[in-house]
């Protein structure tokens, strides 16, 4: 009862996040990426948070992903192997935790970036993130989300022209907060370090050119044109 009781503590202190800064933080979803099962997927530690190094070596990001592309982006194939690769660093823990009802607390956290590279390692997509909230439980059922609270910013890579630079949002839902412990509280005020998986969305709206964008299947045909008539390019050569 007790459980159930916290989990609509959180589910509702979610919720207040989102709805205070639906303002800024009104696009809809365009890139979902799954985080690889290499070890925890994001930590937390002197006040620092960040995804996890998965040690592969062969992707310029901490995080092996899949990358599944949704909205005006839907036009790009998704990448459904985890040969993808994300990085989220810096974010710094600005103040204490906050109770927010019996079992709940959130962590308010001030800068950081994010980078997304393709299988190849080229740069689909980097943001610089401005402010973002940690609400979670203290002990079971070990879950939080990590939310931006004010809009963030494009700074580069190959999406870039087709998202509105000040338009992104990103949110992780958090599991297995180390190893089902749940968050804890150094005195009651100070978050402890802590190791937990996730799943990453990022929002955005679509510049002209994104939204502009053809359907999946025309894109499809129009790579295969151009890559004909580079090989026909090639013979005649």
């Amino acid at each position: 009862m007790i459980s159930k009781h916290r989990s609509t503590l959180l589910a509702g202190a979610v919720c207040a996040v989102i709805c205070a800064n639906a303002c800024v933080l009104h696009a809809s979803t365009i890139i979902k990426l799954d985080l690889g099962s290499v070890g925890p997927d994001l930590s937390m530690s002197a006040g620092i948070l960040g995804t996890v190094n998965d040690g592969i070596v062969g992707t310029t990001g901490d995080q092996n992903t899949g990358i599944e592309y949704t909205s005006f982006l839907e036009a790009f194939p998704d990448i459904s192997t985890s040969v993808a690769s994300f990085t989220l660093s810096n974010l710094v823990a600005a103040g204490p935790a906050i109770p927010v009802g019996p079992g709940v607390v959130v962590q308010n956290f001030a800068g950081g970036t994010f980078n997304l590279y393709d299988p190849s390692n080229t740069l689909l997509l980097s943001g610089l993130l401005t402010t973002s909230s940690l609400t979670g439980t203290v002990g079971p059922p070990a879950t939080g989300a990590v939310f931006t609270t004010n809009v963030a910013s494009v700074t580069g890579g190959f999406l870039a022209p087709f998202i509105v630079p000040t338009s992104l949002a990103l949110s992780a839902n958090l599991t297995n907060v180390n190893g089902g412990a749940g968050f804890s509280l150094n005195d009651g005020v100070i978050l402890n370090q802590f190791v937990a998986d996730s799943v990453i969305n990022i929002s955005g709206n679509p510049t002209d050119l994104g939204g502009g964008l053809p359907e999946p299947g025309t894109l499809v045909l129009a790579f295969i044109a151009l890559g004909a008539g580079a090989a026909v390019r090639r013979r005649a050569c």
